[in-house]
């Protein structure tokens, strides 16, 4: 479904501390889990929920992101603090816990909590993905926003918003509403990165747009540039923030590869989200009307 990374790694052994993926599918709370193998990757599972790809994970190499989305998200984490320096992240959405794996990898001492609507798919994580109990990795069970409401203000430097039922962003995770209670608890430099799946002629990542614009005085997306010009169905990241945004640097790292990403400031974001109506807590609705279909294809091929 997400286009994934050119790199990779096809000589590397299976450790025999890594178990195989499970040959059979797993009973989560919510959905159907099946995780496979990497042929040309063996310590990588893909994970699907319900028949959609959900996550990678690479148990051997916790800071291998094999999705383009995943990369830039990545990239954004990786540009706004010097290397290595702690930062206090909030997942809003658990799934594979690839991202939670890098920032630990990556940012040592960092202070994580993922919201996971699914305790089966934290088990299942625990037991087939590699994730670990860590004093800097806490996990809570439960709605993403209430979990949100729960939390003080000005706690997280970063946001990431990576939930979904299906190939769609929960309405009730995408209005307005929403939007304004990650940045009360993001700090005055922190970022919110916001993840959606779209396809032409993208109704969600402009209705998307116009709320981040009215949300965040500082916006930027990242995207496909086939997906920004209506001719694939794709990841649209979302970057919005108090302060300016490390867009320079993302569009260096974006740029490279067979499949190179656009990255858009604010006022190509402006552009870009044209005359959509703002998503709000009111119009949730509306949300469903205009969500991509259940069976979207999303290619696979990467940068």
């Amino acid at each position: 479904m997400h286009r994934r990374s050119s790199v990779r790694d096809a000589g590397r052994r299976l450790s025999p501390a890594i178990p195989p993926p499970p040959p059979y599918d797993l009973q989560a709370s919510h959905s159907v889990v099946t995780i496979e193998g990497d042929p040309s990757r063996p310590s990588g599972r893909m994970v699907f929920l319900d028949g959609h790809e959900s996550s990678y994970v690479d148990l051997a190499d916790p800071t291998h992101l094999e999705f383009s989305y995943m990369r830039r998200i990545g990239d954004v984490i990786d540009l706004i603090r010097p290397p290595r320096q702690p930062l206090d992240v909030l997942h809003v959405g658990g799934g594979g816990f690839t991202l939670p794996r890098y920032v630990a990898a990556m940012r040592p001492r960092s202070r994580q909590l993922v919201f996971e609507y699914d305790a089966e798919l934290v088990r299942i994580a625990r037991e087939h993905l590699g994730l670990a109990a860590s004093p800097g990795l806490r996990v809570r069970v439960g709605d993403a926003r209430a979990r949100l409401a729960e939390r003080p203000d000005a706690s997280a430097d970063v946001v990431i918003g990576d939930a979904f039922s299906g190939v769609v962003v929960p309405a009730h995770l995408a209005t307005l509403e929403f939007a304004e209670e990650v940045r009360r608890v993001l700090r005055p430099d922190g970022v919110y990165l916001l993840n959606v799946i779209d396809c032409p002629p993208l109704r969600v990542s402009r209705a998307e747009a116009a709320t981040m614009l009215i949300a965040f005085p500082e916006v930027g997306l990242v995207a496909d540039r086939d997906v920004l010009r209506e001719r694939d169905a794709g990841n649209v990241v979302f970057l919005g923030a108090g302060v300016p945004l490390p867009l320079d640097g993302l569009r260096r790292v974006a740029s490279r590869g067979a499949y190179p990403d656009d990255v858009l400031d604010r006022a190509a974001v402006i552009r870009f989200a044209g005359s959509a109506p703002v998503a709000t807590d009111a119009t949730l609705d509306r949300w469903a009307r205009i969500a991509p279909p259940a069976d979207l294809p999303v290619p696979l091929h990467g940068d």
